[in-house]
């Protein structure tokens, strides 16, 4: 059952800083995390905060986060859920909100560019060679458009 609960606001650790949620993004790891389809490599502890990426303002930081300031504005991913109004995120995985780039859309970055990041990456390709890419957009726009009941 999905409800709305009152949870304490997170306190930052060492090398966090705790965000004042803007926007996050969601993804399919959630459903499917939620639903248990994950169960065996991420298993859920209920009740559970999901959503792996956000973007917002810094209210907060943790010993050795000395980078970032109470009012930054930044995005990364979580060390324990964005749908709520605060989130912890760690200094590794966190970065400085471009001042041209929405709070929506640089909370939708994390997840999508380290996968297109780790794609590359697996190609191994040697230095100085050539990638052609002949399009991008996004996943959920892709699948419908491949999917066997629509048309192409």
């Amino acid at each position: 059952m999905e409800t709305f609960a009152k949870v304490e606001r997170p306190v930052p650790g060492p090398g966090q800083v705790l965000v004042a949620v803007r926007a996050a993004g969601v993804n399919p790891v959630g459903w499917k995390r939620r639903s248990g389809h994950l169960a065996q490599i991420a298993p859920v502890d209920f009740p559970a905060v999901f959503g792996g990426e956000v973007s917002g303002v810094v209210e907060e930081v943790g010993d050795g986060a000395g980078e970032f300031a109470p009012g930054d504005a930044v995005f990364g991913n979580t060390v324990a859920g964005g749908y709520a109004e605060y989130a912890l995120l760690p200094l590794e995985l966190t970065a400085p909100k471009p001042a041209g780039l929405s709070f929506a859309d640089a909370a939708t970055l994390p997840i999508a560019a380290a996968t297109a990041y780790d794609g590359v990456r697996q190609l191994g390709l040697p230095p100085g060679a050539t990638l052609l890419i002949t399009g991008v957009g996004r996943a959920s726009g892709w699948r419908r458009r491949r999917s066997p009941s629509t048309p192409a």
